[in-house]
């Protein structure tokens, strides 16, 4: 008897090592899925709303939401178990409470995880732990969610090609402006279609795919006025032609009140010698956003304090990031008339500085910022400047991450 109890005890403890050591490595496992999707979704929420608020918010929004195929985890946390989220301006080292804000990390200690067989040997439980952080990524080779708008610049002068970080630019060009693309093309993209209606989706935000550094992106001729001011203009709760903002959500600072007002010289008047045409704020020639009365500082301030013109979702119809994109930048040189192609050697941050006046044939001014995020594949290299996307790195603190 005392040898069948010795042994059924070895026989016991080896199946609960198995059983129970399965069970522990199946919670660590859903507990790192719920981390690294709450550190994303963190992580998204801070690079659009400039609020560690809104990104803490989110983040527990979504660990919750990934605990409901998990109801053990999901009793832990409903006994007191508690997600921490963290921000920090660099990724390596993780520095909590630095500032300004752009990695996240969430993380969760204290997962007691129930014992069964094993429980022979005394072990009632055992603690399970993770972490995850997030952040932007390096700038993309390929971006996508791109507007179909080209800005011809110097490629050999990476990683903006001869434009600067709060440059105030006109994106397009407009009918009687000369053309470095060609006669006949106005700084338009042909993505996904040609014609009118497709540019106002476009413009709108409808283009998901993606667009490579490299040649042959082909072009729109045409002015399409209407077309350019529709599609931009929904970024701005302005909606004609069809356009909706359950399709196209306005952004959450869109009000006349929250733009500039510029316009173009193209007479020479007051602009710099020999650089006609030039960006005026009333008669006042500007080149960079700290000329402005509104610029994405103020624009980031209103994020920051939450002051919007429009509620984002769910709650509203509005959402956050609406007035920036990713635009191509590249070589327009040797181009021919009419449709033609050009040469993608990088793409910009943009932020749009006022609505276009309905219908016109008037330009879209923006102003340059340092990073945004837009799908697509992230480059090898260092740097901090141009659209990139936000993704899941290593954590030191666990190995699974």
């Amino acid at each position: 008897m005392v040898l069948v109890l010795v042994g059924m005890l070895a026989l016991i403890a080896m199946a609960g090592l198995a059983l129970d050591t399965s069970h522990v490595l199946l919670n660590k496992s859903r507990l790192q899925s719920a981390l690294d999707a709450s550190a994303l979704a963190g992580a998204k929420v801070l690079d659009l709303s400039a609020s560690t608020d809104t990104a803490t918010l989110w983040a527990g929004n979504v660990f919750s939401a990934n605990l409901v195929k998990y109801p053990e985890l999901r009793n832990a946390v409903g006994g007191g178990l508690a997600l921490v989220t963290e921000f920090s301006s660099t990724l390596n080292p993780f520095s909590p409470g630095t500032i300004p804000a752009k990695f996240v990390r969430t993380s969760v200690t204290g997962f007691a995880t129930q014992m069964s067989l094993i429980s022979v040997l005394g072990i009632s439980s055992i603690n399970v732990a993770g972490n995850a952080v997030a952040g932007p990524s390096p700038p993309i080779v390929s971006a996508c969610k791109v507007v179909p708008v080209f800005m011809c610049a110097n490629p050999a002068q990476p990683p903006l090609y001869g434009y600067q970080v709060d440059q105030v630019v006109g994106l397009n060009q407009v009918t009687g402006s000369t053309s470095a693309i060609g006669p006949g093309n106005y700084g338009l993209l042909s993505l996904g279609g040609n014609g009118a209606n497709i540019v106002r989706n476009n413009l709108a935000g409808s283009y998901a795919s993606c667009v490579s550094t490299g040649p042959d992106v082909p072009t729109e001729p045409g002015v399409a006025a209407g077309p350019v001011s529709q599609g931009i203009n929904t970024r701005f709760n302005d909606y004609k032609a069809g356009l909706s903002p359950a399709t196209y959500p306005p952004d959450v600072i869109n009000t006349a009140a929250h733009q500039t007002s510029l316009t173009t010289d193209t007479s020479g008047t007051g602009c710099a010698p020999g650089t006609p045409p030039c960006i005026k704020q009333g008669s006042t020639v500007v080149t960079t956003a700290s000329q402005l009365t509104f610029n994405y500082a103020s624009y980031n301030s209103l994020l920051t304090s939450k002051s919007y013109d429009t509620q984002p979702a769910p709650s509203g119809t509005a959402a956050f990031g609406r007035r920036i994109l990713a635009v191509p930048l590249g070589d327009c040189t040797g181009a021919a008339n009419g449709k033609n192609t050009v040469t993608v050697s990088g793409f910009a941050c943009v932020f749009l500085l006022q609505q276009l006046p309905s219908g016109s044939n008037d330009t879209i001014y923006g102003q340059i910022i340092s990073s945004c995020e837009s799908g697509g594949k992230p480059g090898t290299g260092g740097g901090t400047t141009g659209p990139r996307i936000i993704e899941l790195y290593k954590s030191a603190g666990s190995p699974d991450s």
